[in-house]
């Protein structure tokens, strides 16, 4: 029974390998960078970049490789990790690039795909890292023009009007900012409309406090209806509740990922415990999501990047 175990094993894999072609043929894959720490040679717990499997791209097309084991991993590692090159890109923009590490053996137990990062310029502050991908080709990106102010206002009332319908109170909505706005390509149409807002309230009751996180992400466009045009919200993503099981959505970017023409907004949905990626973007006429990536969680640390050897002075 354990070689047909074995066997069915790989004819899976050949399965998933024929459906979305050599892992080395694919036109893109696309990693977050995460902050971890380890210790280093003196003993002293030290912060270091690693990139984070988000998604491969096939066509127009998201995916998921196969739920690793050792054997797939090892696989995965040979043809996107060990030594390979990445460019980094932070707000629509080349921010530097990095080689993968690949760690000897799979290095989470919730199934993501990490390995640390060695570049040779400092990249940037690792608190930024949480608005940085890497990807193994250039990203074909186009000029975002900046969202007028009185298109912003209406947004901002479409998003409080969002937070109503939950059973918020209109002036609560009020204390809830815009964190973060973009616009995003759509071919053929005036430019979407993309925003963060979220906000941690506190109320005592009875003695005891009582947190309340809301974070909503918006996407709007304008519609015409009867000779009118109006902004309408087209995606609305919303946690809110207790911080500690409430989905907090934190934008990546907002770029033509899968070549397109459309713009994807690549978000990062983060809880107290874990995290996953989604990629949302217009497809078939409306807003939709495209992709939800692997789940991963805060409990695994990576070895740090060996130090680079200096070379030796010459004789």
């Amino acid at each position: 029974m354990r070689s047909t175990k074995v066997d069915w094993w790989w004819l899976g894999g050949l399965i998933w390998l024929v459906a979305a072609g050599p892992l080395w043929a694919a036109p893109g894959i696309i990693f977050a960078l995460q902050e971890r720490s380890a210790v280093d040679s003196n003993g002293n717990l030290a912060p270091y970049p690693a990139i984070e499997f988000v998604a491969q791209i096939r066509g127009e097309q998201f995916r998921n490789p196969a739920t690793p084991s050792e054997t797939e991993y090892q696989f995965f590692s040979k043809n996107f990790l060990n030594g390979k090159p990445y460019l980094l890109w932070r707000k629509g923009e080349q921010v530097g690039s990095g080689t993968a590490v690949a760690p000897d053996k799979l290095p989470s137990l919730y199934g993501t795909i990490e390995a640390p990062l060695k570049s040779e310029q400092k990249l940037l502050p690792l608190s930024d890292l949480d608005l940085t991908i890497a990807t193994d080709q250039p990203l074909k990106l186009k000029e975002h023009k900046p969202v007028a102010e009185e298109v912003l206002a209406i947004v901002d009332d479409l998003a409080r009007a969002a937070l109503v319908k939950q059973g918020i109170a209109e002036e609560q909505t009020k204390k809830v900012p815009r964190v973060w706005v973009s616009s995003a390509i759509v071919p053929g149409k005036p430019d979407a409309v993309v925003a963060l807002y979220r906000y941690t309230s506190t109320l005592k009751q009875g003695g005891a406090t009582f947190k309340r996180l809301t974070s909503l992400l918006l996407v709007a466009e304008q519609v015409n209806e009867k000779g009118q045009t109006t902004w309408q919200p087209q995606l609305t993503l919303l946690g809110l509740g207790n911080p500690e099981n409430t989905t907090t959505y934190g934008p990546l970017i907002v770029a033509d990922l899968n070549g397109d023409g459309y713009d994807d907004v690549l978000v990062r949905e983060t809880r107290y415990d874990r995290w996953n990626y989604g990629v949302y973007s217009r497809y078939d006429g409306r807003w939709q999501s495209r992709y939800t990536g692997r789940e991963g969680n805060y409990s695994n640390d990576l070895p740090a990047p060996a130090e680079e050897e200096q070379p030796s002075a010459s004789p």
